[in-house]
């Protein structure tokens, strides 16, 4: 692994200065992207536009972020090696999950200029991106942490999605655990049109490294290994201009690949036995047992909001040790606006657990599903848990007006 690429937290590269090398060829080849027409593919315009194809709500997600990302840092590369940078230059990432400063926008995204005095293709001006970022403020550990994608035990439909794609895309299938937080979590957080922010490549790129930091973990995680996934090709642009592809199953191996990241260690080689179900939950295998509690709808705005369960027919208690209880947020729509993110608690007689964090600042009218397994947190809340509550997770004051809003359909607790 001596002589592949190595992609850095962009932190290390200057911690007592904003700008480095590596950060300083990144904002000149951004430059050189945005300066070219929306028409070539190689344009910054054109591939923040190229983002938007991104299948969202599946278990392809990973994969494709990655070979978007790959042929992302090749066209980057080529800018900076040909204006006499090196051969090896990558694409640094941002942990904004790590403990500290981490969580706040790097200093090179928010300096008003670059070290000769032109301005800063880095920056993004307030209203474009959110303000409190460029004004250096940390983002919260309910946007930033991937505690329960990390968890999580198996691909799919737990850490990377779900199995399920639509056919006819009149619905979108609930997100994986790392697609739900931190990976729309922080773009809700960035602003408006967060593809064109040249601060979200490099959180793109801390999602793929927590994709190897997940499978780092061991203990029976590894990649699907049915046909269904490992043969999908995806399409891009690479640096010359031409139309190549990848496969799932091509990019779910670093190996396969010219980089790795600092600091993460190769996983340990998985047995995988291809079968028929593998990989496959509640929520892939034709749904839930039965709903054991519902809510009606609720609006959703900068206080926090409440909805009051009604027990079905059974009642809340689970079968313990033989099922899973899970919280189903349906038909959930936001309005488009930066900063659509709230936090989803389970509370009961015993208290309260945090059990997710649903973001709706993408495209609006688009209904939206969330599942979230609320075993332990039912547990922790009570044997019979009353109220789900959606809190705003940006404090006060991280967004200017109008405060974000969003509408839930319905919320269902289900046995799975």
């Amino acid at each position: 692994m001596g002589d592949r690429n190595v992609r850095r937290d962009v932190r290390t590269h200057a911690r007592a200065n904003a700008w480095d090398d590596a950060t300083l060829e990144y904002a000149r080849a951004v430059a050189v992207m945005q300066a070219r027409s929306p028409e070539d593919p190689t344009s910054w315009v054109a591939q923040a536009a190229r983002h938007l194809a991104c299948p969202r709500g599946t278990w392809f997600f990973l994969p494709w972020v990655r070979m978007y990302l790959w042929y992302l840092e090749r066209i980057l590369r080529a800018i900076v090696v040909e204006h006499g940078g090196p051969r090896d230059w990558t694409l640094p990432f941002w942990a904004s999950d790590e403990a500290g400063s981490s969580a706040a926008l790097p200093a090179a995204f928010a300096a008003l200029a670059l070290p000769d005095g032109a301005p800063n293709p880095l920056r993004r001006p307030d209203g474009e991106r959110a303000s409190c970022l460029n004004a250096g403020r940390c983002l919260p550990d309910a946007v930033t942490s991937p505690a329960r994608a990390l968890a999580a035990c198996t691909f799919a439909p737990g850490f990377g999605g779900d199995p399920w794609v639509p056919s006819d895309g009149s619905d979108t299938p609930p997100p994986g655990l790392l697609e739900a937080q931190p990976y729309a979590t922080v773009a809700a957080a960035l602003g408006g049109e967060a593809a064109l922010d040249p601060v979200f490549p490099l959180h793109l790129a801390n999602i793929d490294r927590l994709w190897q930091v997940w499978l780092a973990r061991g203990e029976g995680r590894a990649n699907p290994a049915q046909f269904d996934w490992t043969d999908r090709a995806f399409h891009f642009h690479d640096a010359d201009g031409r139309r190549r592809s990848l496969t799932c199953g091509q990019v779910g191996d670093l190996a396969n690949l010219d980089y790795r990241y600092a600091g993460v260690p190769a996983p340990a080689p998985a047995e995988t036995v291809l079968c028929a179900g593998a990989d496959l939950g509640p929520v892939a295998c034709g749904g839930f047992r039965e709903q054991i509690a519902g809510g009606e709808g609720i609006d959703l705005g900068p206080e926090p909001r409440q909805v009051s369960l009604c027990s079905g027919r059974n009642g809340h208690r689970a079968d313990a040790g033989t099922s899973r209880v899970y919280l189903c947020v349906e038909d959930a729509e936001g309005e488009g606006i930066p900063g659509s993110v709230w936090e989803v608690r389970i509370e009961g007689g015993d208290g309260a657990a945090a059990v997710g964090t649903i973001a709706l600042a993408g495209a609006p009218g688009r209904a939206r599903r969330f599942v979230f397994d609320v075993t332990d947190a039912v547990a922790i809340a009570g044997a019979e848990p009353t109220v789900i509550s959606f809190y705003p997770a940006l404090p006060p004051g991280f967004l200017l007006e109008p405060a974000p809003t969003a509408r839930v359909g319905r919320v269902m607790l289900m046995r799975g």
